[in-house]
């Protein structure tokens, strides 16, 4: 309901500007835009009450359009459905379940397999939704929508970057209980997205209205050059001139008007006022980031973010041979990779680009459903758009005009959609940001508008059988619904004891965790059993969660890692060191104490086995040791530096001829990290919380 009423307030003020016609609103657009600017400005609707949110929205649509609508149209015309695009979305999203069903992390991935279920029946009723009579009004609304949330994002996230240590603008993408979880690419990408309905809004406007949309817009890209993204403005350079060449200048004289001078020149000067006006703020409170050095890789990631993108992509060609018919399951990238890094927490949550992430967590068929719809709806309205435009020397109006309209309602519009849904794509090609809601759900309504564009203009469409479609929509719809209800129960259970366990409390914690083990979606709240147990001293409890856990998900290192411990908790000093050499294999790159706890074991059994390892274990430790020196990935923050100084000592004391190389390497990296954190505690703190 609050977002509900944003809506009405702030179009309120902006009906002066672009007039949009947004009175009387259907019910159902006020939920799906009020659910749209929610995503966006709830940190990105990047949380799990954003996901099953979207659950909801979406069973609330698709049950309407077939109660009530009953797959009638309004104007009486009989609905096309194209059988490629019906069936490589309903494809894509039962591969993603099949795969979910085999997964080999499978306590992770179910919100992912909610989540774009609930995207592809929005994207279908979006697809109905546009072929209505006021299809125009609708597109109007979804563009003002996505206005209205960029401005309030703007607007907030200027509050964020000057008074908040964070040194990138996000925008409202950003989670204020964690002060690591700021994402200022995925605030890149959306705006990629977000500007072409800015232009949209202002298609056919002039005199004052024009001028403040050139404001709006020009204050939109000084968020964008904020955000430091290097991809974001590669993908923006290709979307300019993607706009340039579709509607562009004549083929042979290619002269630029002075409206078109006048208006880039206005949009560019408010674009970097509002980059060294914030800058300037910002730095009353906090240091600017320098261009310079972001552009020049020498900032405090230096080449990381490229080279490590490429350490991804290989793993991903790798992982992908070993599985590529289901893959891992939704959501296993960040477990199953950790065995094939090669250097100290080069580690993520995803390959970085759409396209792998899709083959290797799902499977190569899901991949391939995937970019056939793309290709599908984008392919033709490409070839359109280029036909019209004067890389072919054609100077003549575009083929759908707005005299047109109705008969190709959509057809205005599909320049806008195209450059939004392009912007997007070339930025997941090198980075993954749609399990933001924010994102996602946008992207995904304008592939249905531009999925009816396509339509609309093909004689040959199969026309599916309407109730057989509908039902089956329906049944996902139910599937969905349940799941999410029962898992929504679980989901509250769990936090209860999430926040039992960070007060201490254990007691309590345990019970609500033992409320807690019907749900599927159990993430590592076995593993929290697991610990609270261990410190009780109750090992048989301990042992039982550990073994359920790694039941799920054997490719967690953190699950052997405590297995191991249970098991030298009990004196049991070989499983302890099975289950220790499981979890160094798969994760020694990005938890030492795995390491640690190994060595401590070999040491207590026989100097001869931990002889054995020692180089492998010195090449791993003086990568620790020149992380830490240089705090790179913020690891001198970590309870890695300690580990790696106690490592250290251990092995100065089990080695006493190459104990003085190991005190030496010992007190460089303690130096290290009392001095990055004395400069932690130095920094000011955040003014807002």
């Amino acid at each position: 309901m609050v977002c509900i009423f944003c809506i009405r307030l702030i179009s309120c003020i902006l009906d002066r500007m672009f007039r949009p016609s947004i009175s009387r609103i259907p019910l159902l657009d006020q939920i799906l835009f009020g659910f749209v600017l929610f995503s966006v400005l709830w940190r990105g609707g990047k949380g799990l009450e954003s996901v099953w949110i979207l659950v909801g929205v979406a069973g609330i649509l698709t049950i309407h359009s077939f109660i009530i609508e009953r797959g009638q149209i309004e104007d009486g015309r009989e609905r096309k459905l194209s059988l490629v695009v019906w069936g490589s979305v309903i494809a894509f999203i039962g591969w993603t379940a099949l795969s979910y069903y085999f997964s080999s992390t499978a306590n992770y991935g179910l919100d992912e397999v909610l989540r774009d279920g609930a995207l592809v029946l929005i994207f279908l009723w979006t697809m109905r939704r546009a072929m209505g009579t006021d299809a125009e009004m609708f597109i109007q609304r979804f563009a003002m929508t996505i206005t209205m949330a960029t401005i309030l994002a703007i607007a907030f996230g200027v509050l964020v970057y000057a008074m908040q240590p964070v040194n990138r603008f996000v925008g409202t993408f950003f989670d204020y209980r964690f002060h690591t979880d700021y994402w200022p690419n995925a605030w890149a990408q959306y705006l990629l997205l977000a500007w072409p309905m800015m232009l949209l809004l202002m298609k056919g406007k002039t005199g004052r209205t024009m001028l403040a949309g050139y404001g709006i817009l020009g204050i939109t890209f000084g968020a964008l050059l904020l955000s430091y993204s290097r991809g974001a403005m590669i993908a923006l350079g290709g979307q300019i001139f993607l706009l340039g060449i579709w509607h562009g200048f004549p083929y042979k004289s290619l002269r630029v008007g002075s409206r078109t001078i006048f208006s880039i020149s206005m949009i560019c000067l408010v674009a970097f006022g509002m980059f060294l006006s914030v800058n300037i703020l910002r730095g009353n409170y906090h240091p600017v980031q320098s261009v310079t050095e972001k552009i020049t890789f020498t900032a405090d990631e230096g080449g990381s973010s490229v080279s490590e993108r490429a350490q991804f992509w290989h793993q991903s060609m790798e992982l992908i041979q070993q599985k590529p018919l289901y893959g891992w399951g939704p959501y296993s990238f960040r477990f199953i990779h950790q065995r094939l890094q090669t250097g100290v927490l080069q580690t993520s949550d995803h390959p970085h680009n759409l396209f792998l992430k899709l083959a290797v967590e799902r499977g190569v068929p899901a991949a391939i459903f995937f970019l056939l719809l793309l290709f599908y709806i984008l392919f033709p309205v490409g070839k359109l758009l280029v036909a019209d435009s004067w890389l072919l020397g054609n100077v003549q109006q575009p083929s759908i005009s707005p005299s047109e309209w109705p008969t190709n309602r959509a057809g205005n519009y599909q320049l806008f959609f195209c450059i939004a849904v392009l912007g997007v794509l070339a930025h997941n090609l090198i980075d993954y940001n749609l399990q933001f809601v924010g994102i996602a759900l946008p992207f995904w309504m304008m592939l249905g508008m531009l999925a009816v564009m396509r339509a609309e203009r093909i004689d040959k469409t199969v026309i599916l059988n309407k109730k057989c479609i509908q039902i089956l929509e329906l049944i996902i719809t139910a599937i969905l619904l349940l799941i999410a209800l029962y898992e929504g129960m679980y989901l509250i259970t769990s936090s209860v004891g999430r926040h039992a366990e960070a007060r201490g409390d254990s007691v309590r914690a345990l019970r609500w965790y033992d409320r807690s083990t019907g749900e599927y979606f159990s993430r590592d709240m076995h593993v929290s059993l697991a610990l609270l147990a261990t410190k009780n001293g109750d090992t048989d409890r301990a042992k039982e969660a550990i073994t359920t856990y790694l039941g799920l998900n054997a490719q967690d290192p953190r699950g052997w890692r405590l297995q191991g411990d249970i098991a030298r908790q009990n004196g049991d000093a070989n499983t302890a060191m099975v289950a220790y050499q499981k979890a160094y294999d798969l994760g020694r790159w990005n938890d030492l104490s795995i390491t640690l706890a190994l060595a401590e074991t070999l040491s207590g059994k026989d100097h001869k086995d931990l002889e054995k390892l020692r180089p492998e274990i010195d090449i791993l430790l003086n990568a620790f040791a020149d992380g830490i020196t240089r705090n790179a990935h913020f690891i001198a923050l970590s309870h890695n530096a300690e580990d790696a100084i106690a490592l250290a000592g251990l092995l100065a004391a089990a080695f006493p001829k190459d104990a003085p190389r190991y005190e030496v390497l010992a007190a460089k990296m303690d130096y290290a990290m009392r001095m990055e954190r004395t400069k932690v505690r130095s920094r000011p703190a955040g003014y807002l919380w």
